[in-house]
């Protein structure tokens, strides 16, 4: 390899590599929530990393882990209520895990247009505990 196609590696690898340091996803071990029903699979996870009063919350979409919404409230030892903007369009929509039962459950904050399908709303589930490690 030329001195000049070393030079020119080094620099775009300069120049591009810190654009993946500060990406959205989530590559460490993170805690969360494996849900699912007979029709249903749902994960999420919480990064509370960079901002402890306001923890991120991701879902698995289509094999990889997306930015849904924040975290709206959490009781210790009771409850975690958040959003999540991936699940419809227009309606705002949330999600609210009971600790104590290890029931995920699905809250219509507000209809919004109206367009979107409630139907697809899932039933209350069951939850496990997991450690994603990706």
């Amino acid at each position: 390899m030329s001195y000049n196609k070393k030079i020119i590696i080094i620099i775009f690898t300069l120049c591009f590599w810190p654009f993946k340091l500060i990406a959205n996803d989530i590559y460490l071990p993170s805690a969360g929530f494996d849900c699912r029903d007979e029709v249903n699979k749902f994960e999420f996870l919480f990064d509370r990393s960079k901002d402890m009063d306001n923890p991120k919350v991701y879902r698995r979409i289509k094999g990889k882990f997306i930015l849904i919404g924040n975290l709206l409230a959490e009781k210790q030892g009771a409850y975690v209520l958040w959003e999540d903007k991936e699940f419809f369009k227009t309606t705002d929509f949330a999600w609210s895990f009971d600790k104590v039962t290890s029931k995920l459950s699905s809250i219509v904050l507000s209809v919004g247009l109206g367009i979107d399908k409630l139907e697809k709303i899932p039933k209350p589930m069951t939850c496990m505990q997991k450690i994603f490690y990706y």
